[in-house]
């Protein structure tokens, strides 16, 4: 089976080579072309030459005028030695009847000189002396059959780039249903039996009472099993943003990491400082959702060893900024990117799913930002939330 990488590979090889066989194929046409123009300009000064060997050569309009009037290509015919032009045709910019001032013979003696660079000159021959030098140029075919091929090229790649994309945002497309529909039918799932548990607490609460401290942790449990329903139902809609103290967050985020991650790591210890005042547009079981999974995969980067967990808010004009530090093992600079990429993940049994759910949240529900700001390996890592901040 191709992997990704292979497949662009070959996409980028077969464009190579197309791209070469057209260059090569167009400058072959242009080459015979050329040929077929020396051969022509050839057998016209070879007959004019026949045809002027019985009288005095004299007459350069003659050969314009009247054996190549159809001619297409530029000509420039100049005299041995002095290399004096004498006269010209087909001249881009310069009439053929121009008067043939110091500066008019300036300038055609330069364009004769580039025509040369592209083809070879040709001698007008009468009765064995060169009477007359005739530089030739491209005509506008194959000036524009110069630059065909490239345009060809522009315009395929142009369109197998617009197809790339269209089938990576297809693809995108295919990927964010696929989260979607997985969320929502999370959703579905747990609403059942949590409506189940709710009842049974009931029950309990008329056997044992309201201040039983069981019954008040399965409430807490249950309701937050309700929460996490609630959130994974809105992943796909329309998300409605509210102004939210970034204090009230603060706390919110704080008092439930301070009393599920000691269950996961007693030796960790959570540093929380707040400097923030205002608020912020944002939904608040989503943003909390985003937060916590940060902190958790803080928290996971210590592989069960003692550390700390730092959680910042910080306020700057108009951005919240709110920065979750790990002393954990730390991610290699190459990584910084993947880490928020659907099914990446260090653990063995991650399934890579944590910061790229969080980073949808950030970017695409708060339009917010969200990466890596510093890591070394060893050493820990901190990843920065950037939001949009009120008041």
């Amino acid at each position: 089976m191709f992997n990704t990488s292979r497949i662009k590979f070959i996409l980028i090889a077969i464009a190579l080579l197309f791209a070469g066989g057209v260059l090569f194929y167009s400058q072959t046409i242009v080459s015979d072309l050329r040929e077929e123009s020396e051969q022509s300009l050839i057998f016209y000064t070879e007959l004019y030459a026949q045809l002027a060997g019985d009288a005095e050569f004299s007459d350069y309009g003659f050969f314009f005028e009247e054996i190549i009037p159809r001619i297409s290509f530029p000509i420039i015919i100049t005299v041995p030695v002095s290399n004096e032009i004498n006269a010209w045709k087909n001249i881009n910019g310069i009439t053929d009847t121009a008067d043939a001032t110091t500066e008019l013979k300036s300038e055609l003696k330069q364009i004769a000189q580039k025509m040369d660079e592209s083809n070879i000159p040709v001698p007008l021959i009468v009765e064995g002396q060169i009477v007359g030098i005739i530089h030739y140029g491209d005509s506008i075919t194959i000036r524009r059959l110069t630059w065909l091929p490239f345009i060809e090229i522009l315009g395929a790649f142009v369109i197998i780039l617009a197809g790339f994309l269209g089938f990576q945002y297809i693809r995108g497309s295919e990927k964010k249903f696929i989260w979607v529909g997985l969320a929502k039918e999370t959703a579905h799932q747990l609403g059942t039996p949590i409506s189940s548990l709710m009842g049974w607490l009931e029950m309990i609460r008329m056997k044992l009472g309201d201040d039983d401290e069981i019954t008040r942790e399965m409430d807490i449990d249950i309701k937050r099993l309700e929460k996490v329903s609630n959130r994974f139902s809105q992943i796909g809609a329309k998300v409605k943003l509210q102004p939210i103290a970034a204090a009230d967050l603060f706390e919110s985020v704080k008092s439930y990491i301070e009393r599920r991650i000691p269950q996961k790591n007693k030796s960790v210890e959570l540093i929380f400082l707040m400097e923030a005042k205002g608020k912020i547009e944002a939904n608040s079981e989503l943003i909390e959702w985003a937060l916590e999974n940060l902190i958790k995969n803080g928290v996971d980067a210590l592989e069960g060893k003692p550390g700390n967990i730092h959680v910042r808010f910080q306020q700057s004009g108009t951005s919240m900024i709110i920065e979750v530090e790990d002393s954990g093992k730390g991610i290699p600079d190459n990584q910084w990117k993947n880490i928020f990429k659907p099914g990446f993940s260090t653990k063995k049994r991650g399934w890579g799913m944590g910061l790229s759910l969080t980073k949808r949240i950030i970017e695409e529900y708060h339009n917010g930002k969200i990466f890596v700001l510093h890591s070394k390996e060893g050493e820990g890592t901190c990843i920065r939330v950037v939001l949009k901040a009120t008041g």
